[in-house]
């Protein structure tokens, strides 16, 4: 599958300045880079560049053509930042078919014989309609469709229309709920990064939501006992067989009978290999409990403009170990919301002790050289594991609606006393990692682990 992300300022401004009400076509070139999934690709449109005032060889109602000059100052720009390209360009008429007319067709096939070869990155074409985007690729000397496009800011907009979900008799109750947001579900596909305590309940909530596929993605094993307690699918037949969990999940989920495509995934999230299978989701979700794991989750909104629900949980207790309170916290990370550096909700010192051995960081608390603790589970109860899930599903819903503009990105409630608060700054640190990164894909992809 072929997706096309851009950011929604961007894509807003796009839109303004190539529909802007005069009846003529126009257009402009952007840099376009690159995310490599496992079985896909997807496209972040950058840089946005301009018409100069001699830019078009021919401009009217129903064609648009860059002139030689033009064509050649954007190949050099793009060769400049090592990127690809794309040209986009409107089609103001709302009675005219959305998509690219025949006559566009032909120009981008002779623009891309040419200009491809040049490239550092994909050439590609899309065009804004007023009722929504469509595009393509020069892929193997071929005209590809992409199959989505949307837009990356506080919410996940669909700009290119979407497959419109058949009538069923499970859906009437969440169809009255949702609205137009049902449909927008049963396109997604979500990956999900842990499936123990709260990622379960998660990928559990997702198909009976009835996304279009899950990913689910775990290295671990169901061979803890307390894991029984609170991963959902798990039996106590399961500790005999230690099965990895996300075969657990899988049986599960597929049990439910409901056509949900499960990919389940038995890898470490911080490898390249296991990365790339998330960058053929839509939205991910984090339910690691590692500082290093959701160190690299926090790359694929800023970098890969793919939003990001992360979300923890934690019991506490008073010095005479009675329970005061049962507080799970959500983070919505996208593109321009703070990103886990930026709110110092992950820890470098911390990452550091995780990669060592056990027996090296044993060695190393004792001489004060790395923090204490790390590595060793964290008090849990089921409640509040599916507290925190139930939060985090509900984030996905808000990051596919309008009311998602002005709803907090950093929020905790504890379940125990019913308080809740928005947590973290509102907006992202200027310097920050996350701002520099933005949008540039494989150009600047996370250290992996061999």
């Amino acid at each position: 599958m072929i997706r096309l992300a851009i950011l929604e300022e961007t894509a807003r401004a796009i839109k303004d300045y190539l529909l802007r009400g005069d009846g003529l076509e126009h257009g402009a070139f952007c840099l376009v880079r690159e995310g490599k999934g496992h079985g896909g690709i997807r496209l972040l449109v950058g840089e946005v560049l301009l018409p100069p005032p001699d830019a078009w060889e021919y401009q009217g109602p129903g064609i648009l053509r860059p002139s030689a000059r033009w064509v050649s100052a954007a190949i050099s720009h793009a060769i400049g930042a090592r990127s690809g390209l794309l040209f986009v360009h409107s089609h103001p008429d709302p009675g005219y078919p959305l998509g690219l007319s025949p006559q566009d067709v032909a120009s981008f096939h002779s623009l891309a014989e040419t200009i491809a070869p040049m490239l550092s990155g994909h050439f590609t074409a899309a065009v804004v309609h007023p009722q929504g985007w469509a595009g393509v690729l020069w892929s193997g000397n071929q005209i590809v469709p992409i199959d989505c496009i949307v837009s990356a800011g506080r919410t996940l907009c669909f700009l290119s229309p979407i497959r419109e979900l058949e009538s069923s008799a499970l859906d009437t109750r969440q169809r009255d709920a949702l609205g137009v947001v049902h449909d927008q579900v049963g396109n997604l596909t979500v990956g999900v990064v842990g499936v123990g305590g709260i990622g379960s309940p998660i990928a559990e909530q997702l198909v009976r939501m009835g996304v279009a596929e899950v990913v689910l993605l775990d290295h671990d094993l169901l061979d803890t006992d307390s894991n029984v307690r609170r991963m959902f699918g798990a039996r106590i037949a399961d500790l005999h067989t230690r099965n990895p969990k996300v075969s657990v999940m899988c049986r599960h989920l597929k049990g439910i009978g409901l056509n949900v495509r499960i990919r389940a995934l038995k890898g470490d999230v911080r490898t390249e290999a296991a990365f790339r299978h998330l960058l053929d989701a839509d939205i991910v979700f984090s339910a690691t409990d590692t500082h290093g794991s959701r160190a690299i989750l926090n790359e694929l909104a800023s970098t890969y403009l793919l939003p990001v629900v992360d979300v923890g949980v934690r019991v506490s207790a008073k010095t005479d170990n009675r329970l005061s309170g049962l507080v799970a916290e959500v983070r919505v990370l996208t593109p321009t919301t703070p990103c886990l550096w930026c709110r110092r909700t992950i820890n470098a010192d911390v990452i550091r002790s995780e990669n060592l051995s056990a027996e090296e960081r044993r060695h190393l608390e004792r001489e004060n050289y790395v923090v204490s603790g790390v590595g060793k589970p964290a008090p849990s109860v089921v409640p509040l594991t599916v507290l925190g899930s139930g939060l985090a599903t509900s984030a996905l819903l808000a990051l596919l609606s309008e009311e998602g503009e002005v709803a907090p990105s950093g929020y905790w409630v504890d379940g125990f006393f019913g308080d809740s608060h928005v947590s973290g700054p509102d907006q992202p640190r200027p310097d920050c990692r996350c701002r520099q990164q933005l949008g540039l894909g494989d150009f600047a992809a996370p250290p992996f682990m061999p």
